[in-house]
């Protein structure tokens, strides 16, 4: 792509594991959060449940991001989805896939919801008003900062800036790499400010990514106001203790009627541990186990087999 490296993955599946729930025209996109790439954690595991499935998994490293960094000057940023966009477009063309399942994390979330909510996704066509030749057929967002600027905030409140300043270091060492990278990171450096992710951003982001101002950043990457336009199936996963975003952002908002809104109590931020294997989300047991991995893996394998079972 030149801006962002796509890695697939192929299942393997054989008929004893029951009915595939997509086929070769079928796969599921998967986005990270700040800080992290296509080889995080969650990113991982959440992959593997999908594979073991039979689904075809991509995981995409953001602009900017985990070994992109190499290809493109562009920073990870939270307001790229055309770029995802573009990705769909390109993938779908060169491989034939016509129907995508698309999962993110955090920052990967928030973007998840801008592109659904884009004019374009809505409208089913391109850029240059040619009809789509792929569909979105459901997301899930876990923890996605719908309001850029409000989560900046909260992040930097009382104790919840334990969290900020894990961020900015991850930032920092980010930036002092690209340095030796790109000229252009290089010539940001002496004015970069890392007192906080907000003055990161006023310094770093805007001027490499292309954008006027911080305000007008983090208008084009918030998705707050814009979520009655989604009219694909789509499940939002929140904590009520988010120490990055706050859950208050959730209330009072005008939801389409094809999202689902998931509240936790906890969740953390896309931290979700739970006790025993098979309990309830808010229930606790013995042992701790990821249960938000598997829970995403089964949303988006519920959605493919429905649809594949009706295509």
């Amino acid at each position: 792509m030149g801006h962002m490296l796509i890695h697939e993955n192929r299942p393997t599946w054989s008929p004893s594991l029951g009915p595939q729930p997509s086929d070769e025209h079928t796969a599921v996109l998967l986005l990270h959060g700040l800080g992290s790439s296509h080889n995080g954690t969650y990113m991982t595991n959440i992959a593997q449940r999908l594979l073991d499935r039979g689904v075809r998994v991509f995981r995409a490293d953001l602009p900017g991001a985990g070994p992109s960094c190499h290809s493109t000057p562009l920073p990870p940023h939270g307001a790229c989805h055309a770029l995802i966009f573009a990705a769909l477009q390109y993938l779908s063309s060169e491989l034939s896939i016509r129907r995508w399942g698309i999962a993110g994390v955090s920052l990967g979330g928030s973007i998840v919801l801008r592109l659904l909510s884009d004019s374009w996704v809505c409208a089913r066509s391109n850029p240059n008003g040619s009809q789509l030749d792929f569909d979105i057929i459901g997301a899930v967002a876990v923890a996605p900062p719908i309001d850029l600027a409000a989560s900046c905030m909260h992040v930097e409140a009382g104790v919840n800036r334990l969290y900020a300043r894990y961020f900015i270091r991850a930032l920092k060492k980010q930036s002092l790499e690209r340095a030796d990278l790109w000229d252009s990171w290089k010539a940001r450096m002496p004015h970069a400010d890392f007192s906080s992710i907000r003055k990161f951003d006023e310094t770093m982001t805007v001027h490499l990514a292309g954008f006027r101002d911080v305000q007008d950043y983090y208008a084009s990457g918030s998705s707050r106001d814009l979520l009655h336009r989604i009219d694909v199936p789509t499940t939002i996963l929140i904590d009520e203790h988010d120490p990055i975003v706050p859950a208050h952002l959730f209330d009072r908002v005008n939801y389409s009627d094809t999202t689902r809104l998931v509240r936790t109590q906890f969740g953390g931020h896309v931290g979700y541990l739970c006790r025993g294997p098979g309990d309830a989300p808010n229930e606790r047991s013995s042992r701790f186990y990821r249960w938000a991995d598997e829970w995403l893996a089964e949303e988006l394998v519920s959605r493919l087999a429905s649809t594949t079972m009706q295509g």
